[in-house]
């Protein structure tokens, strides 16, 4: 445990309280200042922002490139504005240093689990790492945990254990005498996870949504008793019937928050559970289109621009995330000023392009499959694509699944695809723990 980091991220987090009763206009001049700021500081410090940004200084942020994941990677040195932070060193610190180290006793690394595809490496200094576990803090807090002296939370989180995981440096960061912390591996055997729950008995419970939805399961049989405060789910789309399902196990309530291994927690879910309140003090982003042109409100966009107002060893500036999500047209009742995302659809990565009738294509969302399997199997499937063909893993009975789904796709206009509907005991876990519905194995050929 680091005293000064815990010291430092809770004295950010009650800076940040201030600002949760800003008036609308007061944080926008918040925004522009911090975004004139971050912008100015990139191109001083960061020899590819100097380039890529030269001549654009006078321009608003929407005129800027987009920043992508392979670009990030790529040019990783050039992005970086601390001259001596270099990739290949913090790639080989990723698996040398443990959850609460730091490389050169000064950066916090973190990578993203790569299941969209590449993965992500990150390093934070002193003072974006406590703005990242701030916003943690702050999305604890609006569910209800809130670290008081003379009292001690603890918190269960169900999701993975590598040590350079966003969640599990986290976790080692907040470990305190005020928030005790236990990190079990979404990958364990449900078994040994019901066990370390008994033992802990959480006063919150933080889970993917696949495992939270399997520990509710667990609860209903009896196998696990505990009785947390408050539930969070993260990390995978939360279906409305997987809240549902855990609200009446657990006789609690779900909270949703919507982190990124890049950022932190970006918007999460208050007492209301209007949907997700967008930490606009903290980001600046824009939903758009495929072409980066921005959608309506209301309207579902392919992909999330996100611009990181505390980063500096790495600024993030328009970064894209290929989540869809919808902004709602209206405020949430509490009071807050941050807009709120309504929706979480899944990854612009999981629309998968199939043979459609004829010599088109057809691009088929995942909502496609869960009208079908979400009222058969609760969480318990996986539609994977290799090229041309679909798998589909059930956890039950698997005889009308391929009929109903067949009749699905061709209401979408999807061709004779070949389908194999499978039935397994559990759905197998990705490197990072998650169980996510779709699962791009190799795309169809063009």
């Amino acid at each position: 445990m680091h005293i000064d980091v815990v010291t430092r991220s809770l004295f950010r987090r009650w800076r940040l309280r201030s600002r949760e009763v800003w008036t609308e206009s007061s944080l926008a001049a918040h925004q522009a200042q911090a975004t004139e700021d971050l912008r100015a500081f990139a191109v001083d410090r960061s020899p590819f922002y100097r380039e890529v940004h030269r001549g654009l200084v006078a321009e608003p942020l929407h005129e800027l490139p987009v920043l992508t994941k392979s670009i990030l990677m790529d040019e990783f040195d050039r992005i970086s504005t601390a001259p001596s932070l270099h990739l290949g060193d913090v790639k080989r610190s990723l698996d040398e240093l443990p959850p609460d180290g730091r490389l050169r006793r000064k950066y916090w690394v973190t990578a993203s689990s790569g299941t969209s595809g590449r993965r992500t490496i990150l390093a934070a200094d002193a003072f974006e790492w406590s703005t990242i576990v701030a916003s943690y803090l702050r999305a604890l807090e609006w569910a209800g945990v809130e670290a008081r002296l003379g009292a001690t939370l603890r918190i269960a989180i169900v999701s993975s254990t590598t040590p350079w995981h966003p969640t599990a440096r986290v976790a080692a960061t907040i470990d305190s005498p005020l928030l005790r912390t236990l990190a079990i591996d979404a990958r364990a055997e449900v078994a040994e996870t019901v066990s370390s729950l008994n033992h802990f008995q959480p006063d919150v419970l933080v889970a993917y949504a696949s495992m939270m939805d399997a520990l509710a399961s667990e609860q209903v049989r009896g196998k696990l008793s505990i009785a947390p405060r408050s539930l969070v789910s993260f990390a995978e789309v939360l279906t409305a019937d997987e809240r549902r399902r855990a609200e009446e196990a657990f006789q609690a309530p779900v909270f949703q928050f919507y982190s990124t291994a890049e950022t932190g927690v970006i918007a999460a879910e208050c007492s209301f559970h209007r949907g997700m309140h967008v930490f606009e003090d903290l980001f600046v982003t824009e939903n758009v289109d495929e072409n980066a042109h921005p959608v309506a409100v209301g309207t579902i966009g392919d992909r999330l621009l996100v611009t990181a107002l505390s980063s500096r060893t790495l600024p993030l500036i328009r970064y894209e995330l290929t989540d869809r999500v919808r902004i709602a047209p209206d405020r949430c009742p509490c009071g807050r000023p941050f807009k709120l995302i309504s929706e979480i659809e899944g990854r612009t990565d999981e629309v998968l392009r199939l043979e459609g009738r004829g010599t088109s294509t057809v691009d088929v969302h995942p909502v496609v499959f869960h009208r079908v399997l979400d009222a058969r199997y609760g969480s318990g499937w996986q539609v994977r694509q290799r090229g041309a063909r679909l798998e589909v893993l059930v956890t039950g009975p698997d005889s009308e699944a391929a009929h109903s789904l067949r009749h699905e796709l061709d209401e979408a206009g999807v061709g004779a695809v070949p389908l194999d509907v499978r039935a397994v005991s559990t759905i197998p876990a990705g490197s990072a723990g998650k169980r996510p519905f779709v699962v791009v194995l190799e795309r169809r050929s063009p």
